[in-house]
C-alpha cells in the first residue's frame, strides 16, 4: 500500500498547483488503482445477531445488523435461534439477542457473559402500538445496547442514544439509529482485543495480484484483471553456482 500511499501525495501537491479538486484527485487514483474492495480476515472472531421472536420482520433486524456492520466495518452475522436465559447459547465471540418476553426489561446486557437482549414487548407500549414506532424503537436500542456490548459506555457529544434513558418513549426523541463516532471507536478498540477484526480494504489491484479479487465491474477493473493475470505465478528460481560464488 505503500505506493498508492506515495502516489495520493504526489498527485495531491500537483492538484494544489494545477487547481485540481479533490474529488479529481480521487478519481485519477481510482484509475490507477481500481477503487477499493474488503475481505474478511481468515482468523477473525464473529459477532451473532440472534433473532429470537417472531412480532418484528427480519427484514428490520437486518436493517439494523446491517448499518452496525457499515458504522464499524466489522463483519456481522445473523441467525435465528431461542434465548434461554440466564444462560443463553454464546454464537461467535459476542451474541445480541432480541426477544419477546412479557416478564423482562426492555434490554439488559452482560459483558462477563459476552451476551446481551434486546426486548420487544415493552417497546410496544404507548406509540410502540404503531408499526413504524415499534420498528424505529427497536432498531435504535439494538444500536445502543450493540454499542454498550461491545465495550462503550457513554459519548462525549450531548444528547445522542448513548445518553441515558429512562423509558421506551425516550428512543423516540432521536430522529436515527444513528451512533456518534466516538462511541464507535471505542468500540473498535475493544472488539480488537477479542479478536473480532475489521474488515481487510485494499486496492482492486493488490487483490488481484493475491490472487482475491471479485471479477471487474467497470474497464478500470477489467484491464487490471488482465494485466495482473498476465503476471507469472511461479516465482523465477535462480539456483546458486559455487564457482561463481553466487
Amino acid at each position: 500500500m505503500r505506493h498508492i500511499t506515495t502516489l495520493c501525495s504526489l498527485l495531491a501537491c500537483c492538484a494544489i498547483h494545477a487547481g485540481v479538486t479533490p474529488t479529481n484527485v480521487a478519481q485519477i487514483v481510482a484509475r490507477s488503482t481500481g477503487g477499493t474492495v474488503s475481505t474478511i480476515f481468515k482468523n477473525t472472531k464473529k459477532i451473532y445477531y440472534i433473532n429470537a421472536q417472531e412480532r418484528i420482520k427480519t427484514e428490520t433486524l437486518e436493517a439494523a445488523r446491517r448499518k452496525m456492520e457499515t458504522l464499524l466495518k466489522t463483519p456481522i452475522e445473523m441467525k435465528s435461534g431461542t434465548f434461554a436465559f440466564p444462560k443463553p447459547t454464546i454464537e461467535g465471540e459476542l451474541s445480541l439477542y432480541v426477544i419477546d418476553r412479557e416478564d423482562f426489561p426492555i434490554s439488559l446486557v452482560a459483558p462477563e457473559g459476552r451476551w446481551a437482549f434486546v426486548n420487544v414487548a415493552p417497546l410496544t407500549k404507548g406509540r410502540g402500538k404503531k408499526p413504524q414506532f415499534l420498528e424505529a424503537r427497536v432498531k435504535k436500542e439494538m444500536a445502543r445496547i450493540a454499542c454498550i456490548l461491545f465495550g462503550n459506555m457513554g459519548s462525549s457529544y450531548k444528547r445522542n442514544l448513548m445518553s441515558f434513558l429512562s423509558s421506551a418513549e425516550d428512543l423516540d426523541s432521536f430522529d436515527s439509529d444513528n451512533i456518534p463516532i466516538d462511541s464507535l471507536m471505542r468500540c473498535s478498540h475493544y472488539l480488537l482485543t477479542l479478536g473480532v477484526k475489521p474488515y481487510r480494504r485494499v486496492s482492486y489491484r493488490k487483490a488481484c495480484e493475491e490472487g482475491w479479487a471479485p471479477a471487474p465491474t467497470n474497464d478500470i477493473q477489467r484491464v487490471i484483471w488482465e494485466e495482473t493475470r498476465q503476471l507469472p505465478t511461479k516465482p523465477i528460481k535462480i539456483e546458486f553456482d559455487p564457482a561463481k560464488g553466487k
